[in-house]
């Protein structure tokens, strides 16, 4: 195992310490748990969510959770689930942005035996299979005027009907709804009812995206390292500066979601210890995140502090003054380049 820049000392435990400079953490110190949901970091924007989740618990109101694709908004109504007094109950998710919408309504409340064609037999629908627990709705901008209206009865009356039947069914679910879209936004081009929105968005949980949460990153990092390197019996125990600045440089505009499915890629083609920038997808190798083949050439006598200060400067250049990324163009720790910026006066 190689020697840490920092430390000099001799890294014992593979995940001690990642080449990034940052010192690894137990897992226990830097995770949230919610029942059995887990959640990483530490960023003050997760854990405002952290506390929201805990206060949405303790109720039974409706939950409206806001946030791009990809930033864990099931993880939350699941941890929310599990956290409540319903957490004896079911706990049914439901993606409608993937439910054809001719099938919604027989999807959310069931059918009789004969309501339309093919239907061979009674089904209960998701209100029904989620009684006494949690009934999650994804991607609920996606559904049509008459389901909103339908909706907003079972909401107000706690009851709704069969498709083919005349007889009510009480509905006995908590009830959160997630939307990768601007619901106000949608209700003053009257694409969402208002009222409908309303009642959904008594509690509402808006979810950052992980560009806004910049330093649990390295942290998220570090996790699928583990957790892939044993899913997929591999040993990658560590990763270079260089592919952990690139990384950090992202912007993510796939969220967590991205992330996770870009280490689980690395880990599987990676055939060493240490992860890469080869190890990545080929997106991360283009543009800004190449790094610079650009040839410097020194005279003979000039002084090592003078390369080394025209190298960081050449190199932040090269890598549009983004530190972190520079520093991993540089093979160097953050808190080394740092470290460097105030010795030689470039802060």
């Amino acid at each position: 195992m190689k020697i840490m820049e920092e430390s000099n000392a001799v890294t014992r435990n593979p995940m001690e310490n990642i080449s990034s400079g940052r010192q690894y953490r137990p897992s226990e110190a830097t995770r949230r748990i919610f029942g059995e949901q887990e959640f990483y970091g530490e960023s003050l924007s997760m854990r405002k969510v952290y506390e929201q989740i805990r206060q949405a618990a303790s109720t039974d109101v409706p939950v409206l959770i806001l946030g791009e694709t990809g930033t864990g908004k099931e993880l939350i109504a699941r941890a929310i689930h599990r956290e409540s007094n319903r957490r004896e109950g079911p706990y049914i998710p439901v993606n409608l942005g993937a439910v054809p919408t001719q099938l919604v309504a027989s999807e959310l409340f069931g059918h009789e035996r004969g309501a339309f064609t093919g239907a061979a037999e009674r089904s209960k629908g998701r209100f029904e299979q989620a009684e006494g627990g949690t009934l999650f709705l994804d991607e609920i901008a996606t559904i049509d005027e008459k389901m909103q209206v339908s909706l907003l009865r079972i909401i107000e009356q706690k009851e709704f009907y069969r498709l083919g039947s005349g007889r009510a069914v009480r509905a006995n679910v908590r009830l959160i709804a997630a939307s990768n879209e601007d619901l106000a936004a949608l209700t003053s081009k009257e694409r969402f009812r208002e009222d409908l929105y309303y009642r959904l968005d008594v509690f509402r949980i808006s979810v950052p995206r992980l560009q806004e949460r910049r330093g649990d990153v390295a942290l998220l990092i570090e996790m699928f390292l583990r957790r892939y390197s044993e899913e997929l019996a591999k040993n990658v125990v560590d990763i270079s500066s260089e592919c952990m600045g690139i990384l950090e440089s992202y912007k993510w505009p796939g969220n967590v979601r991205e992330l996770k499915n870009v280490i689980q890629r690395a880990v599987l083609v990676c055939t060493e210890e240490t992860l890469l920038p080869e190890h990545l997808p080929p997106r991360f190798l283009n543009g800004k995140n190449l790094r610079r083949e650009a040839e410097t050439v020194f005279e003979v006598g000039t002084t090592l502090e003078r390369m080394e200060r025209e190298m960081i400067v050449r190199t932040l250049e090269a890598a549009d003054n983004n530190r972190t990324q520079a520093a991993g163009l540089l093979g160097i720790s953050r808190r080394a380049l740092y470290n460097k910026l105030q010795k030689h006066n470039l802060r």
